[in-house]
């Protein structure tokens, strides 16, 4: 087996994937280290809340742009459901705003897609690729010297490269192989996970209501019979909560779910099997050290409310592939620190802002003050009824 490589990366789920598939497409040789190996199973049609897989995310246009550069998304596209409409609403008053691709010329806001459709199509075009190195194993330990770093996996082998991507995820071994210091903090909730089927079709329209224990989304969901009435939930609440939630059998959780979502799909049909997840911000202080350097959630993690996760993480791929292309292009070695601190230039602030804003949402939709709550309010309605500003929030949104 090959154990000397340019670049290794460390994670093969949608973010690190991207990035391998990405750096092979700058003809670079690439291993890619995962205890899972590749999945290329091609992902089952959907038509009830039982056969959906339950992570799903919520795609911006720029994300799609990614994948269509790195030539994944005719794969994932059929999977796809491309939501017109969004509306936020605060369940302490009246509060409501409601956001349309109408409002800025586009045809969607973003799309809904199961995270293993995206994964699936990533790991098809890894394995036709063959300056990509699939080494289906855990990394053990890191060594790092002059000439790069050196990875030893759970089967004694041992990899060495010159630049390490470290995309393994919030509880990140790269980052504390590294020493990586992070700022985090437990949100002191969990966030329950389901598909349903609603008797009302969600007429392409992905809905959140801010409780006063944590937000409710519901995310609208491509089924192949088009009868549009299956959503994925994602159940933000404080732990005592989600706990007494988590242990109501389906009937009483069903109901729970028609009052918290104020009926806004009808009857609560169906639901599939539930998980619950707890919630914890964490920041990178730093995204690289040497030329070993952190992306997605090995760099960030943040509050699921507003869906930015993965798209963050794609948009971290999508600056190191640029600075990989402008190193090569200048002469400059992969992995040297002025390729990494022009990626963490470009990356660190925006994250920490889309964090900054998500704790603010967070915290300020959880006060119980009648005033505060008065306050959101207003400005939910100021905000619902000045075009200006509801067009840059989309635009924001959307990543264009």
């Amino acid at each position: 087996m090959k154990t000397q490589f340019p670049v290794a990366v460390v994670g093969g789920g949608m973010v690190g994937a991207a990035m391998a598939l990405g750096l092979s497409a700058q003809d670079i040789e690439v291993a890619l280290i995962d205890p899972g190996g590749l999945n290329t199973a091609t992902s089952p049609k959907c038509n009830d809340a039982h056969s959906f897989d339950r992570r799903v995310s919520a795609l911006t246009l720029a994300s799609e742009k990614l994948l269509r550069d790195l030539n994944v998304w005719t794969d994932i596209e059929p999977y796809c459901l491309r939501y017109t409409d969004m509306d936020v609403w605060d369940s302490a008053g009246s509060g409501r705003i409601v956001f349309s691709s109408a409002d800025v010329y586009e045809s969607s806001l973003g799309l809904i897609v199961e995270n293993r459709v995206v994964t699936s199509a990533l790991h098809q075009r890894i394995a036709e690729r063959p300056n990509i190195h699939v080494i289906k194993d855990q990394a053990t330990a890191l060594q790092s010297g002059a000439s790069g770093y050196s990875l030893e996996t759970g089967g004694g082998e041992t990899v060495s490269c010159r630049m390490l991507v470290g995309a393994d995820g919030a509880l990140s071994r790269i980052r504390q192989w590294l020493s990586i210091p992070t700022r985090e903090w437990d949100y002191g909730q969990r966030a329950i996970v389901a598909t349903i089927t609603t008797s009302r079709p969600h007429q392409f329209t992905a809905r959140q209501r801010f409780l006063p224990t944590g937000p409710l989304a519901l995310l609208p969901l491509l089924d192949q019979d088009r009868n549009y009435r299956c959503s994925s939930i994602v159940w933000s609440a404080d732990s005592a909560e989600a706990g007494r939630l988590m242990e109501l059998d389906d009937a009483s959780f069903k109901a729970a779910l028609y009052e918290a979502s104020e009926q806004a799909l009808g009857e609560v049909v169906d639901i599939s099997r539930r998980f619950a997840f707890p919630l914890r911000q964490r920041h990178a202080k730093r995204y690289y050290d040497g030329g070993a350097v952190l992306i997605g959630d090995a760099a960030h993690t943040i509050h699921p409310l507003a869906g930015q996760g993965v798209n963050l993480g794609f948009e971290d791929v999508a600056a190191l592939l640029d600075e990989a292309r402008r190193a090569l292009s200048r002469g400059v070695p992969l992995g040297h620190e002025e390729m990494l601190r022009r990626y963490q230039r470009r990356r660190q602030a925006g994250n920490l802002s889309m964090m900054t804003l998500m704790e603010a949402f967070k915290r300020g939709f959880g006060h119980p003050s009648p005033m505060i709550a008065g306050v959101r309010n207003a400005g939910l309605a100021l905000v619902n009824k000045t075009p200006f500003i509801k067009k840059e929030l989309i635009r924001q949104a959307m990543g264009v």
